[in-house]
């Protein structure tokens, strides 16, 4: 007797990648807030939405924390001393206030503070980063390493120069350095270190480092597994 039942869908099982591009970014893409606020300054400074002295303070006040970036390395230490001290602070600013009325000091010296660009600065900063990481990605499709089954390949320059090493032996370290960048782009720095190879590669900035990482892992535990399940011979 035929069964009309309809056939069951095969599972879909998760292939890993058969290459893995990584690009390392430099510094300048942690400008990116810095060029959306000048953006976005420049639309409302143009169209007269907010006040120059509001558009200028807060502009500053963005570009100040966004260099900090390049300023210092945030390692998880420093970074969760430095939140400690702030809330200290903090505690020290309200415990002053209840004597000597602090912080109506503090509110007429910030409320006194009245900075202002016109609307070219914002259009010109804006126009200038936009061009200057537009250059930087066009750099990064020529500029990148892929890792697969069998090598590493750096791939450079303009007429596709490409250096190779083997994965056999392959050591792979990460690290997040920077609390700050993994903040803004979840990067970090990959490390690899071939068998052929006395010198490691050092990736840093790479965007996404923790799917990167876990994407080259899975590529080459299932080349392992094959390799680890090669019949010997008869």
């Amino acid at each position: 007797m035929t069964s009309n039942a309809p056939a069951q869908p095969q599972p879909i099982v998760d292939r890993p990648p058969e290459s893995v591009i990584i690009r390392p970014w430099p510094k300048i893409v942690f400008l990116y807030p810095t060029f959306v606020v000048a953006t976005v300054h420049f639309l409302m400074s143009w169209l007269n939405l907010v006040s120059a002295t509001t558009l200028g303070n807060t502009f500053m006040t963005v570009l100040l924390l966004n260099l900090l970036v390049f300023s210092f390395d945030f390692s998880r230490i420093k970074s969760i001393t430095i939140v400690i001290g702030g809330i200290a602070l903090v505690l020290l600013v309200l415990w002053v206030d209840n004597k000597w009325d602090l912080t109506s000091f503090l509110g007429r010296v910030f409320g006194s503070i009245a900075i202002e660009m016109n609307t070219p600065f914002y259009g010109f900063l804006s126009a200038g980063l936009g061009f200057l990481l537009l250059l930087v990605f066009v750099n990064s499709r020529f500029h990148y390493y892929e890792v697969n089954a069998r090598e590493i390949l750096h791939h450079s320059g303009y007429l596709g120069d490409i250096q190779r090493w083997s994965t056999e032996g392959l050591e792979m370290n990460k690290e997040i350095y920077d609390v700050a960048e993994y903040l803004l782009l979840r990067s970090g720095r990959l490390i690899f270190q071939p068998a052929t190879s006395k010198k490691a590669i050092v990736l840093d900035n790479v965007a996404g480092v923790n799917k990167i990482e876990k994407s080259v892992n899975d590529l080459l535990s299932i080349v392992a597994v094959r390799i680890n399940q090669q019949p010997g011979p008869g």
